[in-house]
């Protein structure tokens, strides 16, 4: 077999790898979809949003974090984007009235659990669910503030940060605030409210531990495959 030969028959195995791993990545994605939805409702059949003030604390934040900011950051999947066809001026506007909606659901949950603390007089932030969700609501409101900037990317412009490195940056902390909510998530899978009052274990616990874990993997995948590669050519030699 000739040079030219091998090169062809290598090109054709590397596409066809390229096929196998896209419809993987698709099929992953749409996995992620299924289990923040699936999740969230299930959190939403557990608390009984409206029963009492605590009850809106777990179904509001599900709904912010597990739903609402999964879907937000998805929607820019290359292979498993529900608005796959859209265009990227669609995407971001869709994106960011999600993550606006994720902000004001999360603000609302986290309001709803201060506010049951001070009424049945109990310390605040005193387990790792608490302190990570603090940290957590801190840090995601912090970050959509700062993409504002990408929404209106002229006033960066007064401190001459190009676009792309705010993209780059945007991606990265996001990244690191998704990972922050999911961790949380993980954490009040372990509270009394989960453990002892709605009595979830066994299978379905594991089916609650798997969905915020899977959704954290999927979006980790999406970001550093879509902005390593720019940092690796932006770095100096």
């Amino acid at each position: 077999m000739s040079s030219l030969e091998s090169e062809a028959v290598s090109m054709k195995t590397q596409k066809s790898g390229d096929r196998i791993l896209a419809v993987l990545r698709g099929v992953s994605g749409m996995v992620a979809h299924v289990a923040s939805v699936a999740f969230t409702i299930y959190i939403f059949y557990i608390s009984s949003p409206g029963s009492s003030l605590f009850s809106w604390h777990p179904s509001l934040m599900s709904l912010a974090f597990a739903c609402l900011m999964t879907e937000a950051i998805l929607v820019f999947s290359p292979e498993s984007s529900l608005l796959i066809k859209a265009s990227r001026k669609t995407k971001v506007r869709v994106h960011w009235i999600l993550q606006t909606c994720a902000v004001i659901s999360g603000i609302l949950g986290f309001s709803a659990i201060v506010l049951n603390k001070i009424q049945n007089k109990k310390e605040h932030f005193k387990s790792w669910h608490g302190t990570f969700g603090l940290m957590t609501m801190i840090y995601v409101i912090v970050q959509a503030l700062c993409g504002i900037f990408l929404l209106y990317p002229q006033a960066a412009k007064k401190w001459n940060w190009k676009l792309m490195q705010l993209k780059v940056y945007h991606a990265t902390f996001g990244l690191l605030g998704f990972t922050l909510a999911c961790v949380t998530i993980i954490l009040s899978l372990f509270s009394n409210f989960v453990v002892k009052s709605a009595q979830v274990d066994g299978f379905i616990w594991g089916l609650c531990f798997f969905c915020p874990t899977w959704c954290c993997f999927i979006i980790m995948n999406q970001v550093t495959n879509t902005y390593l590669p720019i940092t690796r050519k932006s770095a100096p030699l």
